[in-house]
């Protein structure tokens, strides 16, 4: 599946596969929402397939946030790949509930 990126009442969904062939739109489109916002919420609960690719993509986007005092949001706890995904490699502290 391909990957969507869509604005949904400024919750930023990732919508498909973020995996090896599309990690790029993700972090180009992260990139440039830190640049310009001070806060950014990222939703993953429509996430169908994460790779290993996705996981340096997420912690540079977690990183550049706190470096830059910005305010991250990562939402979607809820989808066991993801979660499955983050837990295995120890990123589960990125989730965010308190949006």
């Amino acid at each position: 599946m391909e990957l969507e990126i869509n604005n949904v009442n400024g919750k930023i969904e990732v919508i498909g596969d973020f995996t090896s062939q599309n990690v790029h739109k993700v972090k180009e489109h992260f990139n440039y929402l830190l640049d310009h916002y001070e806060e950014v919420v990222m939703c993953l609960n429509k996430v169908k397939r994460i790779d290993e690719k996705a996981l340096p993509v997420l912690k540079k986007i977690y990183t550049k946030a706190q470096r830059r005092s910005k305010v991250l949001f990562i939402l979607g706890i809820s989808n066991k790949i993801v979660f499955k995904f983050l837990k295995r490699n120890k990123l589960t502290h990125i989730y965010r509930n308190d949006y």
